[in-house]
């Protein structure tokens, strides 16, 4: 027979407030949580410093008596010699097949540009035509109207107004549809040249953006084949630099080395386990902080959908309502307490980054998963659809 899980009943607005007091409770958690970051950062900046200054000592020497190493240590360094190599010449190829792909975008881009000047000239003939036409065409209108209005002069001198009204009354009808017909062609005329204008416009536009994205490629292809090239002729250098520089950071064990060069080495050793515990601790505070805000941001909105039922409920008289929790979901909302109280004294906690790292994985990382949390906000959701129900 199944256990019946333990539950939390609080009524509906006691709930609001338990929500409104849980969103608070992450807010300074999430406050603890920067502080402690700010701390990190500081001492974080000050051990980087110091870490360069013990790198930049070990790096020149053993690169200058790489030969009189220890075989172990020299063994290290050649294998990750080869790595290295293998690195470079997969970044050279991928480099250019880059380069070739800027370089056919380039001649695309140009070609393009080509084929809009040569498209816009191929239309200027058409255009012109059209617009000398009608050019003449407004001409001849004229010439029409003005020979009509001559011919109405002469026959309507004296009484010829009279006798030749007929005749006089198609000539001014002439006069009308000559000058009807010409505004009509001018109307044509100024469409052709505002259509030319426009195709102008269009084509410097698109000239302009064809040649900025031209510039974009031939920057792009500039700098990869600058660093191609480089690589091309620096391999075997960069190679070892990288090999050294790579053994170096990862350093965690005495390699057996003498006199000052050891020295400075097994202080290298000890800088870089405080550099790794310190990358470890900002990880860890990079994924505290994105928990809580996510989580922060959805309580939130939860919250405030609990706010408006509570609202509704005051508005229409309705009947108070139990909202039954389950005591996990009770538990899982203790957690920004719980976590805020283990981190407050950030000055402590600066100087701690694992012992930090342990708690975020304890108390967030191991507790709140994608399905936990998923839950987390589905159960509570449940529980207030279910308390509400009665009211429908």
């Amino acid at each position: 027979m199944a256990t019946k899980q333990a539950t939390h009943r609080m009524r509906l607005s006691q709930f609001n407030d338990y929500l409104m007091q849980k969103e608070r409770e992450l807010t300074q958690c999430y406050r603890e949580i920067e502080e402690v970051q700010a701390e990190f950062n500081e001492i974080f900046r000050q051990e980087m410093a110091a870490w360069q200054e013990t790198f930049s000592q070990c790096f020149p020497q053993v690169l200058a008596g790489r030969d009189d190493l220890p075989a172990k240590f020299r063994q290290q360094i050649d294998e990750a010699e080869r790595e290295e190599l293998g690195k470079l010449r997969q970044e050279m190829a991928q480099l250019e097949d880059e380069v070739a792909q800027c370089r056919a975008e380039m001649d695309r881009l140009t070609e393009a540009a080509q084929d809009l000047t040569h498209s816009l000239r191929a239309e200027n003939p058409d255009i012109d035509e059209r617009e000398e036409s009608l050019k003449a065409k407004v001409v001849r209108l004229q010439d029409d109207y003005t020979e009509a209005w001559e011919k109405a002069e002469r026959v309507s001198e004296g009484l010829g107004w009279l006798t030749n009204a007929f005749r006089l009354a198609k000539l001014r009808k002439r006069q009308r549809e000559a000058k009807q017909e010409q505004e009509a062609t001018m109307r044509e005329l100024r469409s052709v040249r505002q259509e030319w204008l426009t195709q102008m416009e269009e084509a410097s536009q698109s000239q302009a953006e064809l040649r900025k994205q031209w510039q974009e490629q031939s920057v792009a292809a500039a700098e990869k084949q600058g660093r191609l090239d480089h690589i091309r002729h620096n391999l075997e250098d960069l190679a070892q630099q990288n090999a050294i520089t790579g053994v170096l950071e990862e350093l965690d064990e005495d390699p057996g080395v003498e006199g000052q060069l050891g020295d400075s080495l097994r202080e290298l050793i000890q800088r870089n386990k405080v550099r790794t515990e310190y990358e470890t601790g900002l990880a860890s505070v990079a994924e505290a902080l994105g928990l809580t805000k996510g989580i922060g941001e959805g309580l939130r909105r939860f919250g405030q959908s609990v706010a408006t039922v509570v609202q509704e409920q005051r508005r229409y008289g309705l009947r108070d309502v139990a909202i039954v929790l389950p005591r996990s979901v009770v538990a899982l909302n203790e957690t920004w307490r719980a976590l805020a109280s283990k981190i407050k004294d950030e000055k402590a906690m600066g100087t701690k980054p694992l012992a930090f790292s342990r708690i975020i994985k304890a108390y967030l990382s191991d507790r709140l998963t994608d399905s936990s949390i998923q839950g987390l906000f589905e159960t509570m959701g449940n529980a207030l659809s279910e308390a509400t129900a009665s009211w429908n």
